[in-house]
Formats: C-alpha cells, structure tokens, sequence
C-alpha cells in the first residue's frame, strides 16, 4: 500500500514539474515569435533608411 502511495506521489510530483516546463516552453515560444517580428520590423526600418540615405547621396 505505502508504495502505492509513493507511486502516486512521485507521478503527481512529475506532472507538476511537466506543467510548468510546458508552461515555460509557451514564454519562451512567445517571446521568440514577439522578437521575430520586432526583427522583421527592424529590418524593414533599416531598408526604408538605406534608401533614404541612397537618395541623398544621388543628389
């Protein structure tokens, strides 16, 4: 019976530590979407400002 219960306990204890694992891969999930798109972003920024600068030289 005591094994049982330690069992239990040990498969309670797993999944817990499972929940906040999966919970943490979801942060991490979303923040490297959220810096992809800043990153997109940027980079656009960066071509607008290359062509910008490209059209001073021009003149």
């Amino acid at each position: 019976m005591m094994n049982n219960i330690d069992m239990n306990l040990v498969a309670q204890s797993l999944n817990q530590k499972l929940a906040v694992a999966n919970y943490t891969a979801a942060s991490w999930e979303a923040k490297a979407t959220q810096l992809e798109q800043e990153n997109s972003q940027l980079k656009s920024q960066l071509e607008e400002l290359k062509k910008q600068n490209d059209g001073k030289e021009a003149e």
